[in-house]
């Protein structure tokens, strides 16, 4: 495990979106337009948050990639409410000084190819293969293979890499795949998505957004049970992504069908992924202004999570639900002068769970970016499909009012909210499971507490705590279930000296009728030893579990992956993942840290691994497919 202060910092450093996601400080456009070099622009405009020593070793990551990487950023990605203040030369300019590349020169070129393109039957797709076509598995999102597929305790052995890719100009992979009519759909850090074909690797097509694809690709038919009578369906490819965008592109070609803007205010974004039903696309809204108050003259904050529904066929907003009802308003001002606005905040995170037996839909929000306060902040919400009507919420923790500005590395902390509020929020995706014929939504914390409310009422059955938890800490990202059982992991990454709480990485597996322990996988388990005798293992599991009917997959922060009998909670089988491999292009690339929301994924007898996050703790770029010999 990294030391307590570096592996903070690395943690730290997630939440502020690295490159994507610049403070607003600027000077008036006519002052930016005769600026001579791209340093000047940087540091008139991006040093406020970029020279910050928690984001120094974003520059290293940067270098030497192609300048229209950062251009993108700054124009069309999170970085536009920045980019708009510049003229076309700045914008270049800066792009050149956070790269080192400058613009006509052959490393300039950008080159969007991971492998060679598919010819003859491989570019057939059979839509009656079995999928994985959504970040979940489903819209329950219990992220569990069918009975009967998947491999056996005993097969785990033989697991071998078939192939790699490597994604253009990432050092990080956020994009969880998916899997249907024999392709494996991926997005990637500069906005290119993905249509691979799953035995081979080789490309069927490709598909660039404006801005990182951070979400799942969703696939899904274009039309639901009585929508356009006489017209034909067609399977779609769904994205989102980090400017707010939501797309629709046909699954077998790539070809755009429809694009549309979610929330147009600049800091809007989509983080989670696009949950489909019945013809309807439910969209997650996050965004990236929590990190504004790291310059002090920024006015935090006026943005609120949403959920938006869409229209499968033609991308039309049918209804949009904020987390916050009342409008954002000067509340107040900093210790510096500078106006506080609020209420904000109240991200959703994660991908929407749907319950088609009562209609809902269930999300978890994020806290505040400023006070006041709201009601529907750190909590759990159900949401009618039809209408959007929130049916019923509860909130886990009330008055927490959180930001980038409040991290213990930052030195001027004008921004932060007084009084600071303990960013417990709820970032994993829900889970939707039944329980004695009733439907159960189960609900974890970065608290380290989980939750589980009858569906219907929004009644809380119980909670248990399962670790520590903490703003770095708890059950971040996502779980899994099946039969009865809960696989919760937790990424718990230090002691807390206040409390005294000792830090509890790991794997945990939760009945689900009474919240009752059953078995936990932790350092020693998982790294064969404790303490110092576990040398540089790394037991903190930051992406969501994958459950099969005797083993469980899960990736832990250190880039291990690790096979693990389901019912005892034993180790199996395990590989590093943040070493070198041969790509399918000829090069190599190295991988990285498992971490965020994407987990292990299984189709068609192969494991799909995607390894590398950049902001956490090793950058990567390597999605591997797995296999037994």
């Amino acid at each position: 495990m990294l030391p307590a202060p570096l592996r903070a910092t690395a943690l730290a450093a997630s939440f502020l979106s690295l490159l994507l996601a610049c403070a607003d400080a600027k000077r008036p456009l006519e002052q930016v337009r005769t600026t001579p070099s791209g340093g000047q622009v940087f540091a008139d405009n991006c040093a406020v948050c970029h020279a910050l020593p928690l984001m120094a070793y974003q520059f290293p990551q940067m270098k030497g990639r192609p300048p229209g990487f950062v251009y993108d950023a700054l124009t069309t990605g999170a970085m536009r409410r920045i980019g708009r203040t510049l003229d076309e030369e700045s914008r270049r300019a800066a792009a050149e000084f956070f790269t080192g590349v400058a613009y006509e020169t052959p490393e300039s070129a950008r080159d969007h190819r991971v492998s060679p393109m598919c010819e003859g039957d491989r570019l057939a797709f059979d839509w009656t293969s079995p999928t994985y076509a959504s970040w979940g598995g489903s819209v329950r999102n219990q992220r569990s293979i069918p009975a009967g597929d998947g491999f056996s305790a005993t097969e785990v052995a033989d697991l071998t890499v078939q192939w790699v890719v490597a994604f253009p100009e990432a050092t990080q992979l956020r994009s969880h795949p998916t899997a249907s009519g024999g392709a494996l759909f991926v997005g990637s850090h500069n906005g290119s998505v993905y249509a691979l074909d799953q035995a081979t690797g080789c490309t069927r097509w490709h598909f660039k957004a404006g801005a990182e694809v951070r979400s799942a690709v969703t696939i899904t038919r274009s039309l639901g049970p009585g929508d356009a009578p006489g017209e034909a369906a067609r399977m779609l490819a769904v994205f989102a992504d980090r400017a707010a965008f939501t797309y629709a592109v046909d699954a077998e070609t790539g070809a755009l069908v429809w694009k549309t803007s979610v929330d147009p205010h600049p800091s809007a974004a989509v983080t989670g992924s696009v949950s489909a039903h019945g013809g309807r696309l439910f969209v997650p809204l996050s965004s990236n202004e929590d990190v504004g108050p790291l310059d002090g003259s920024y006015p935090c904050c006026t943005h609120s999570g949403a959920v938006v529904a869409l229209d499968a066929r033609t991308g039309e907003i049918l209804w949009r639900t904020p987390t916050i009802e009342e409008p954002a308003g000067v509340t107040g001002h900093t210790e510096a002068g500078t106006e506080i606005r609020g209420p904000s905040g109240a991200s959703v995170w994660n991908t929407p769970t749907v319950s088609t037996r009562h209609g809902l839909l269930f999300v978890g929000s994020g806290n505040n970016h400023s006070r006041p306060a709201s009601a529907r902040s750190d909590s759990i919400l159900a949401m009618d499909l039809e209408t959007g009507r929130v049916v019923w919420s509860h909130q886990a923790q009330a008055n927490d009012a959180w930001n980038a500005a409040c991290l213990w590395s930052v030195s001027d902390q004008v921004g932060c909210p007084t009084p600071v509020g303990p960013d417990i929020d709820f970032g994993a995706t829900t889970m939707l499971v039944e329980l004695e014929g009733r439907e159960i939504v189960v609900a974890g914390a970065k608290s380290g507490i989980l939750h589980a409310f009858d569906a219907a009422t929004g009644a809380l059955k119980w909670k248990r705590r399962i670790s520590q938890g903490g703003p770095e800490d708890g059950i971040r990202y996502g779980m899994a279930t099946r039969d009865g059982v809960l696989y919760v992991p937790s990424t718990d990454a230090r002691d807390n000296p206040d409390t005294g709480e000792t830090a509890r990485p790991g794997l945990y597996a939760v009945g689900l009728e009474e919240a009752k322990p059953l078995w936990s996988v932790d350092r020693e388990q998982l790294c064969g030893g404790e303490g110092d005798d576990a040398g540089d293992c790394d037991d903190a599991i930051g992406a969501p579990p994958l459950a099969m009917e005797e083993v469980l997959f899960v990736g832990t922060a250190d880039g291990t992956l690790y096979a693990i009998d389901r019912a005892t909670g034993s180790p199996l089988w395990r590989m590093e993942t943040a070493r070198a491999f041969e790509t399918l292009r000829g090069g190599t690339t190295r991988g990285g840290s498992i971490y965020g929301t994407v987990g292990p994924m299984y189709a068609n007898g192969r494991l799909f691994v995607s390894s590398g996050y950049g902001q956490a703790e090793i950058p990567g770029n390597a999605l591997i497919a797995l296999a037994p010999e």
